[in-house]
């Protein structure tokens, strides 16, 4: 069993934190919250009902154009810099008019040139027929089925979902999933989370010795949020050479233990690290000392 300690001082902790999650949500409560609707690359504003959420009010769309799929759209609010939500839930509650035969895509996220689109199907089904409500969430990474462009594109890797987070100018959420004409749907409680990553604690003393204590670098937290895992640890020495190097560092295969990047046994002594993470999250840096 490795044990971690601080000698002579973990100058560099940081505190550890629980991850704090924010919301950005719409509820309909009072009226449309500035959500309007497209069928066709046009359409009507939604229409706002005081009563038959779930609960309280909500947003109402009718199809105009047969054939196609008329997406609710959310407001400025939703846009922009979504990084904070890479890994995080959208959740939001829908109803039809009639029963659901078509399973176009539910989601639609645009943002950095690419187009994210989820299908509700197979994965979910498709939505209850009002006054009933289903409701759904979706994981923002790699682990939700996400594709790009259409729902028969490739596969979204989790670069390009943080590519279009980064700059989010579309979040469309399908209302209508029948080929029956003039066919709707309503929407409810959208919600799309913010997480943050819990502070990491950077171990900073590192004694290979093979006494299983401090035998690496640990950097407690770094592979608990997708937020910190994809990372980039840099060592340097005194004189400012770099030597050492780990793509996404994780306390395990990817770890520094005493070692430069080419195996070479490093003198003991002072050092310096830097991490940085490819979620745009602030960069850390501090000193580690490698006594054996």
């Amino acid at each position: 069993m490795r044990v971690y300690s601080c000698w002579p001082l973990c100058l560099s902790t940081l505190l550890a934190a629980s991850p704090v999650t924010a919301q950005i949500l719409s509820t309909f409560n009072t009226d449309a919250e500035g959500w309007t609707a497209i069928d066709n690359l046009t359409g009507p504003n939604p229409t706002y009902v005081t009563l038959g959420g779930n609960p309280g009010g909500f947003i109402q769309v009718v199809d105009g154009v047969g054939g196609t799929a008329t997406y609710f759209v959310a407001p400025a609010k939703f846009l922009g810099d979504r990084s904070a939500s890479f890994g995080q839930l959208l959740q939001f509650d829908l109803q039809v008019s009639v029963i659901a035969n078509s399973s176009t895509a539910g989601v639609r996220l645009t943002g950095g040139g690419i187009i994210l689109v989820k299908l509700l199907t197979p994965e979910f089904l498709l939505p209850v027929v009002a006054p009933g409500w289903s409701s759904y969430a979706f994981r923002l990474d790699e682990s939700t089925a996400w594709r790009v462009t259409s729902t028969t594109g490739p596969l979204a890797t989790n670069t390009q979902i943080q590519t279009a987070l980064a700059s989010l100018t579309e979040l469309a959420i399908n209302g209508e999933y029948s080929t029956v004409g003039a066919d709707g749907g309503g929407l409810d409680n959208v919600v799309l989370e913010e997480g943050s990553a819990p502070p990491i604690i950077v171990y900073n003393a590192v004694s290979p010795n093979g006494d299983e204590k401090n035998e690496i670098l640990f950097i407690q937290f770094i592979d608990a949020s997708p937020l910190t895992q994809q990372n980039r640890v840099s060592i340097y020495n005194r004189w400012g050479d770099l030597v050492f190097e780990a793509e996404n560092y994780n306390n395990s295969n990817q770890v520094f233990k005493g070692l430069s990047t080419s195996g070479n046994e490093l003198p003991n002594g002072t050092y310096f690290y830097r991490i940085e993470f490819a979620s745009g999250l602030e960069t850390k840096t501090g000193f580690l000392s490698l006594k054996k």
